[in-house]
């Protein structure tokens, strides 16, 4: 099964917030399932964009170094296609960034967590739950 590592709390976002679109500077052609790994880096601007009034009441839910949840992968765009004058963002989670691409993420399911090494990019989860 393929994975991908993500800051806190940006993978919480993802699996529980409704975080729909993956800000990253590499295009994906991969399509299907992926595991969702949060990473034990912290973004502290993802408090902000996820909203205080939104977050769990615990901080015990950001958890690192830990698989929680799957999400699928539905495509991928160039940020540059969906900020263009007059157009809509593809999603309120898209970031403006000419160099980034907008991975589209859609029925996300948590799991229970458990342990796993991440690295850069998609990468092979060895270890199931």
């Amino acid at each position: 099964m393929k994975a991908l590592t993500v800051k806190q709390p940006w993978a919480w976002a993802i699996v529980h917030g409704g975080k729909d679109v993956e800000n990253r500077s590499r295009p994906t052609k991969y399509r299907g399932q992926l595991y969702i790994h949060a990473g034990k880096g912290w973004a502290d601007e993802g408090i902000d964009a996820i909203g205080i009034e939104a977050l769990p009441e615990s901080y015990d839910e950001f958890v690192a170094g830990m698989v929680i949840g799957t999400v699928d992968v539905t495509g991928c765009h160039p940020a540059t296609e969906c900020f263009k004058f007059g157009e809509p963002a593809c999603s309120a989670w898209a970031m403006r960034e000419p160099h980034l691409y907008h991975w589209e993420l859609s029925n996300p399911q948590p799991i229970g967590h458990f342990p796993a090494k991440g690295m850069l990019g998609i990468w092979n989860l060895e270890v199931t739950p």
